[in-house]
């Protein structure tokens, strides 16, 4: 009997789901699980360079969903939408910062981190502002290190073993759970598992014992060094199957989720990726936890069947790319309204009209000089003028503090107040 590696409605289903459904006429539930791993064997393509590293034969079975989510990737235009949304190419660099705070902020919160609020945290980013706690310091840490592999990346510098500890280091001080653990792998002395926030523990990690050797091996993978001429792996499945490596290997005694997922950030840039630079993957991950870690466990429990994970991953970033074009729509949206709020709208620069957008929203927060050059990445002269030309418009207001902060203007409410009420 022929059965598929899928069910009739497209669902790729591990053992501990499969069991309890009701199985074809004719077949045990045992029968029908080892027919489906024949059809999955069959159809499988082996990631040999990880295989090679260990006892366990690590493959992704080779599915139209998985082509068709390849395919619709390979033509997303991130630019191209922004531009569309916004009508100004100066909006593309103000969102890589936002994508770099959103992902430093989501991943980790995947960690357990809790910042006072999503806001507070980015405003402590992108005005550079010390952090005021371990959640903070982690968050702020997560930041600088995927800022690191940015430079690495537009260096055109090679991802080392001792890069990656470098990347550890940066990522870990003073954010880790354990004691002088930045920056140095694990070693047979250290109990390392993964375990979720209730304290389940899903893996423990091989020996550590050629861990050193292991990680070489990955990063030539991640690189694209590792393949066969006549194996190709999609760069987005590359950067899939980097992410889960690392976790798989969980080389440092805390913090491995977190650098993860800036590997996986830094294969897809490596690869010619861009829609990288705009997507949080983190933020769907940290929503719905438990998929994360049971797409991790069905990949081990299951003789090394990445796909579960595959899957998993790249509806995460359907998801977050979904996210962000809405993000885009609302916000086209709220800078149209300001623009009929505003009779010298069009007049504005795009970073001007973005912070008025901002301001209005959150009139409490303030803005200050170094947090406008951060969030559109511009020298700081350019954004004190922005401000001071806002300022003598009648749009903001200044205090006299250290940083000195600027607020929307009672004018700017008020006139922002009305139309809300006229809508």
């Amino acid at each position: 009997m022929e059965v598929a590696p899928i069910l009739s409605d497209g669902r790729y289903l591990h053992w501990e789901d499969l069991r309890y459904r009701t199985p074809p006429a004719g077949l045990s539930s045992e029968e029908w699980w080892a027919l489906t791993k024949l059809a999955r064997l069959k159809a499988s393509n082996a990631i040999s360079a990880m295989t090679s590293c260990y006892e366990t034969s690590f493959s992704i079975t080779a599915l139209s969903s998985i082509q068709r989510a390849l395919h619709d990737f390979d033509r997303v235009n991130v630019g191209q939408q922004i531009l569309s949304a916004l009508g100004s190419p100066a909006a593309e660099g103000e969102y890589r910062v936002r994508q770099l705070i959103e992902e430093a902020i989501s991943s980790s919160e995947i960690e357990g981190a809790r910042p006072t609020t999503r806001e507070a945290a980015q405003q402590m980013l992108r005005e550079a502002r010390e952090p005021r706690s371990r959640d903070e310091r982690m968050i702020l840490n997560n930041l600088r290190a995927m800022e690191r592999l940015r430079e690495l990346h537009e260096g055109n510098e090679r991802l080392t073993v001792a890069r990656l500890l470098e990347l550890h280091a940066i990522l870990g001080e003073d954010a880790l759970e354990v004691e002088d653990g930045a920056g140095k792998f694990r070693s047979d002395q250290h109990e390392v598992t993964v375990s979720d926030l209730e304290g389940n523990i899903w893996h423990r990690p091989p020996s550590a014992d050629g861990l050193e050797r292991r990680i070489e091996s990955l990063l030539d993978f991640a690189r694209g060094e590792a393949t066969d001429d006549t194996e190709f792996i999609h760069p987005i499945l590359r950067a899939i199957v980097t992410h889960f490596w690392l976790g798989y290997e969980h080389p440092f005694r805390d913090g491995n989720g977190r650098i993860a997922r800036a590997l996986y950030y830094w294969c897809m840039l490596r690869h010619g990726y861009e829609v990288a630079e705009f997507l949080s993957i983190s933020r769907p991950i940290d929503r719905s936890p438990r998929k994360y870690y049971l797409a991790f466990a069905f990949a081990e429990t299951d003789a090394g069947d990445l796909t579960y994970f595959v899957l998993h991953q790249l509806e995460v970033m359907k998801e977050a790319l979904r996210e962000l074009l809405e993000h885009l729509r609302a916000r086209a949206e709220r800078l149209r309204r300001l623009s009929v709020a505003i009779a010298s709208f069009d007049s504005l620069n795009h970073r001007q009209r973005s912070l008025l957008e901002h301001a209005v929203r959150h009139a409490a927060q303030g803005a200050t000089i170094e947090g406008h050059a951060r969030s559109h990445n511009v020298h700081y002269m350019t954004a004190r003028n922005d401000l001071a030309d806002l300022e003598s418009r009648g749009f903001l207001t200044s205090t006299p503090t250290k940083p000195k902060r600027y607020f929307p203007s009672q004018g700017l409410l008020e006139q922002h107040s009305k139309l809300q009420r006229n809508r």
